[in-house]
């Protein structure tokens, strides 16, 4: 990996520590949940979006230079040389909220990020806004590799946010012909890995369906008729 993204793995530990609220929601989090893929499926990027609550921004313009941009929604600070995207509580327009977030976020490699299925949520939607744009192929990789780690999605984080654009969004990145290419896979690779990804499409796609509704209850059996008299024949 380049020194560029070592100096962005370090400066989200160290943003970890210092603010409790912070977590990780862009290429930084899908790598350190894709170290678990192992390291071939790991990808450096410039991109360590951050999601802060309200007091955590402000306890970081306390010590780094922030600013906002309103037509984006979103923030940016100087952090060590290095400019980070962040996304502020009840001041953006990303797809999941701020609490739910961070209530399912868990800390990988001592950075805390987004669970799979809300990065999944994210990345689609980012994904959508810039299909065929010069990011749009590390889009779909990101997500090729967050399915692949959606083994067993949590049905509870993905349904309020699994809509038939965000499901169609998935299909149309995951059914690309040229995906083992794009990831580095040869042919044999690449047949495994798309056989893993289907089977876990199902899953994730499972998790949009509404339940099955229970049958009416129907009224017990009548009791059987009692014996004329107390002794059986």
């Amino acid at each position: 990996m380049d020194e560029t993204w070592e100096h962005l793995l370090h400066i989200s530990r160290t943003l970890t520590s210092e603010y409790g609220d912070a977590v990780f929601i862009g290429g930084v989090a899908v790598s350190c949940h894709a170290s678990r893929l192992g390291p071939n499926f790991q990808e450096s990027s410039h991109d360590a979006d951050l999601y802060l609550s309200l007091a955590g921004k402000a306890a970081m313009r306390d010590r780094h230079e922030v600013w906002h941009n309103p037509k984006l929604q979103k923030d940016s600070a100087l952090i060590e040389g290095e400019e980070l995207d962040i996304y502020v509580e009840r001041q953006h327009s990303l797809g999941v909220q701020y609490p739910e977030i961070f209530a399912a976020s868990e800390e990988i490699e001592g950075i805390r990020v987004a669970a799979l299925e809300h990065l999944l949520i994210l990345k689609l939607d980012a994904a959508k806004s810039r299909w065929g744009s010069g990011k749009g192929d590390k889009d779909v990789r990101d997500l090729a590799r967050i399915v692949a780690l959606l083994d067993k999605p949590e049905h509870e984080w993905l349904a309020p946010h699994l809509n038939a654009v965000r499901l169609e969004t998935l299909d149309r990145a995951m059914g690309r012909n040229d995906l083992p290419r794009l990831l580095g896979l040869n042919h044999h690779e690449g047949g495994k890995f798309r056989a893993w990804l289907d089977m876990n499409l199902v899953k994730i796609a499972r998790g949009n369906q509404a339940p099955p509704q229970a049958p009416p209850e129907e009224p017990p059996p009548p009791p059987p008729p009692r014996p004329a008299s107390g002794r059986r024949r």
